[in-house]
């Protein structure tokens, strides 16, 4: 039995990590800031307002971030993949996967973010499944993309 970075595994199934105690961290920061913002803003200027709701939002979307699932069932070699609480939950076989694919955002040859992938060709439709995000690096993605071909035992070509 491998000791995955990303994934913990339970029998022939793998269940991609969650950083809770980041996405809470990110939550709570995102509050604060609303409620300074508020605080600071003296009330005539209704922007004090609209800024905090900005950040409370913020805050509800890095909540929803915790609540993504991502299972690599080995045994019927299917991939199920639910985006957040609010979404619904898809199913993939192992015979669609086409390739991995990092998306990387840069700024002035700074590596700001990188997303990792999965593509799959359902009937002919490219669907493009996100697996993990990785800030200022794309080794993040990269490793995770290692750890899944170990798991789904793709060989390189």
């Amino acid at each position: 039995m491998n000791d995955y970075k990303y994934f913990t595994q339970e029998g022939n199934r793998f269940h991609l990590k969650t950083k809770m105690s980041t996405a809470v961290l990110r939550v709570f920061a995102c509050l604060a800031i609303g409620v300074a913002l508020y605080c600071i803003i003296p009330p005539e200027k209704k922007i004090g307002l609209w800024a905090a709701l900005l950040f409370v939002f913020f805050a509800l979307v890095n909540l929803l971030k915790t609540t993504k699932r991502l299972v690599i069932d080995t045994q019927s070699k299917t991939i199920t993949h639910k985006n957040n609480i609010i979404s619904g939950e898809a199913i993939y076989r192992f015979e669609d996967f086409v390739q991995f694919y990092v998306l990387t955002g840069k700024y002035l040859f700074i590596t700001l973010d990188s997303t990792a992938f999965f593509i799959f060709d359902q009937d002919g439709k490219e669907k493009r499944v996100p697996i993990i995000v990785g800030l200022f690096s794309s080794k993040t993605a990269q490793n995770a993309i290692n750890e899944i071909s170990d798991i789904m035992d793709i060989e390189e070509k």
